[in-house]
């Protein structure tokens, strides 16, 4: 079953963000993960949250999302990732 990484982004360096995109964006694919929306315009519609980023990221399963986290592909992203933004992540299971 399809699971959806969802990132809320605050951005503090465009170049280290750059660099971290580099990096992420092969190990992404390579564990089958498709971005699906990545800074795009967003409405909130309730509440107050008020995101300056949303990323969403679609993986063939919750578990291959947890492995891409954990894989040493993803870690040089890791290592650059503070130094380029401060975000909130969780993986959330699509309908079968």
């Amino acid at each position: 079953m399809a699971a959806f990484l969802i990132c809320d982004v605050a951005v503090h360096n465009r170049e280290f963000l750059l660099k971290y995109l580099e990096l992420a964006k092969g190990s992404v694919e390579s564990f089958g993960g498709i971005y699906r929306a990545q800074a795009g315009n967003i409405s909130v519609l309730e509440g107050d949250w008020n995101p300056e980023t949303i990323v969403v990221v679609e993986f063939p399963s919750s578990e291959k999302a947890r492995q891409w986290y954990a894989s040493p592909e993803y870690s040089a992203a890791l290592k650059v990732n503070p130094k380029a933004m401060v975000r909130k992540m969780l993986i959330v299971e699509g309908l079968a």
